[in-house]
């Protein structure tokens, strides 16, 4: 985008990678986190209990899921099948009440979201809007991604919410910040676009 110095994502990258195996080697309760994801079943009654009642959740839903205000997110005695559930794994009620049609419409959502934020990125005027919408669009989706990816055993879960939809002032109030700068970039760009445009014809009306 901004810079065509690939070394430069390439050191980054490996950074990131390198960082994480450290953490994951060091770190107890990263190391913990890694367990659980490789093998819940052997702590079905302790550490891995959350996942695995997370997944069986979304099974339950099925294609088209139970209904809204249907599912079965509770036990007889009222305690929730999931703990946690209106928070890191708000994505396992969704699957379970909307099924996979309405997850996967719910994943499709966020995937429209992220490709208009790099569509802002490759349509900012300058380096730097460039960066800042790129990197709030790859900021989000990763966001998503870590949580979806972990209520579904794709990758270690880890205690993040959900854009938009997960319980939490916080979050939400950081995801609307974000919506608005990329909102802000967007007019910027649009602003500059329309002045330029408009001085092409006032050039050729007079040429």
């Amino acid at each position: 985008m901004a810079t065509a110095r690939i070394a430069y994502v390439a050191i980054g990258a490996t950074l990131f990678a390198a960082a994480a195996a450290v953490a994951a080697a060091l770190v107890p309760h990263v190391q913990a986190r890694f367990t659980i994801w490789l093998d819940p079943w052997s702590y079905a009654q302790t550490t891995g209990y959350q996942l695995l009642q997370s997944l069986f959740t979304i099974a339950d839903g099925g294609v088209v899921g139970a209904g809204f205000g249907r599912g079965y997110l509770l036990f007889a005695n009222k305690a929730p099948v999931v703990p946690d559930l209106q928070t890191d794994f708000i994505f396992t009620a969704i699957a379970n009440e909307m099924g996979l049609l309405g997850a996967a419409g719910i994943i499709l959502v966020y995937l429209l979201f992220v490709w208009r934020g790099f569509r802002i990125a490759v349509y900012a005027t300058d380096g730097f809007s460039k960066l800042l919408a790129a990197g709030l669009a790859t900021a989000f989706a990763l966001q998503t991604f870590i949580i979806i990816g972990g209520v579904t055993r794709v990758i270690p879960l880890t205690g993040i919410t959900l854009p938009f939809v997960s319980y939490g002032g916080s979050s939400i109030t950081a995801n609307l910040m974000l919506v608005a700068l990329l909102l802000m970039v967007s007019n910027r760009t649009n602003i500059i676009r329309g002045g330029t445009d408009l001085e092409r014809r006032r050039l050729a009306e007079r040429g």
